[in-house]
C-alpha cells in the first residue's frame, strides 16, 4: 500500500466504489498494450475482464467464456482501420499489431454479444450488457511522429477521447507523468456526455470518483507511474431483444487505459 494512504481513507475509498458499481456488474472489458512500438514491428495486445483495481482477471473456462465475441482492430491517424485477430489465453484474449503507421493508434476493443442479464434484485432491471475498450499505441519512426497530430479515430458507441496526449517529443516523452493533468472527454454516440460519474482505477488499486462537466469533460492528475484505467457507465432506456431474451435497457460500458511514466523512464 502505498504510504500516502491510510487504511482508513482506503476504506473509505472502497466503500464509495462499492456503492457506485453493483457487485453483479463491477466487471468490465479493458486492453492493454505498451505505450510505444517501433512502426515496422508493431506489438502484442492483451484483452483482460475482470476488475482492474482488485487485480482479478477472469479465466477460460470460467467468466472470460462470458465476453467470447469480443472484437479488436487498431485504427491509424489516416483513419485506416486494422482488425486483429484473437486467441483467448488462460487470462485475456490475446492479438498481435505487426506493424502500425507512425503516430497515435487507437486500440479499440468492444463486445456487443454478451447476453441478456436479469439485475432486478440490485435495481438495474433487465439489461443487455455493451462493452467497450479503448487504449493507444504510439508509433515511432523518427521524423514522422507529431506530438500536435489530433486523434481521428471513429468514437465507439459510449467512449472516453483524451484531449491530453502527453507527448513531448522534445523532452523524448511519449505518455503522461505523474504529476500532469490528465483531461479526457466522455460521447455517447459521438456526442458529449454530461454529468456523468466517471471512475478513474489506479495502478496501485486505487480507485477516484468524477463527474463530467457540461462538455462531458473531466480531468484528473495521476499521482504514480503505472497504467491507469478509467472507466464510464451510461444506460440507455430502450426495450429489445437479444438471442431470444427481452431486455428493458442496454447497459453501456466503455473503459479508456492510459499509461503514465515515471520521467525518467519516459526520457530515455
Amino acid at each position: 500500500m502505498n504510504r500516502n494512504i491510510g487504511m482508513r481513507g482506503l476504506r473509505g475509498i472502497l466503500v464509495l466504489v462499492g456503492l457506485w458499481a453493483s457487485p453483479a456488474q463491477a466487471h468490465f472489458v479493458w486492453v492493454e498494450a505498451e505505450a510505444t512500438a517501433p512502426a515496422e514491428t508493431g506489438q502484442p495486445i492483451k484483452i483482460y475482464f475482470g476488475e482492474y483495481s482488485e487485480f482479478l482477471h477472469e479465466e477460460s473456462g470460467g467468466r472470460l467464456d462470458s465476453i467470447d465475441g469480443v472484437t479488436l482492430r487498431v485504427q491509424d491517424a489516416k483513419r485506416v482501420k486494422t482488425d486483429i485477430s484473437l486467441t483467448k489465453q488462460v487470462d485475456h484474449f490475446a492479438g498481435a499489431l505487426s506493424s502500425c503507421h507512425p503516430g497515435r493508434n487507437a486500440v479499440l476493443a468492444e463486445q456487443a454479444k454478451a447476453p441478456v442479464q436479469d439485475l432486478r434484485k440490485h435495481d438495474l432491471g433487465i439489461v443487455k450488457p455493451m462493452f467497450y475498450a479503448r487504449t493507444y499505441v504510439v508509433c515511432m519512426q523518427e521524423g514522422r511522429v507529431n506530438e500536435h497530430g489530433r486523434d481521428q479515430s471513429t468514437p465507439m458507441e459510449l467512449d472516453m477521447i483524451p484531449l491530453s496526449t502527453g507527448l513531448n517529443l522534445a523532452a523524448g516523452r511519449v505518455s503522461p507523468v505523474p504529476g500532469g493533468e490528465i483531461v479526457v472527454q466522455a460521447l455517447f454516440k459521438g456526442r458529449p456526455l454530461p454529468d456523468t460519474q466517471l471512475l478513474v482505477h489506479a495502478p496501485i488499486g486505487w480507485d477516484k470518483e468524477l463527474k463530467t462537466d457540461p462538455q462531458g469533460v473531466v480531468a484528473f492528475t495521476p499521482l504514480w507511474p503505472g497504467r491507469y484505467v478509467l472507466e464510464i457507465i451510461h444506460v440507455e432506456k430502450m426495450t429489445g431483444e437479444f438471442e431470444g431474451k427481452s431486455y428493458d435497457a442496454l447497459r453501456h460500458r466503455s473503459t479508456l487505459a492510459l499509461q503514465v511514466r515515471a520521467e525518467r523512464s519516459a526520457e530515455k
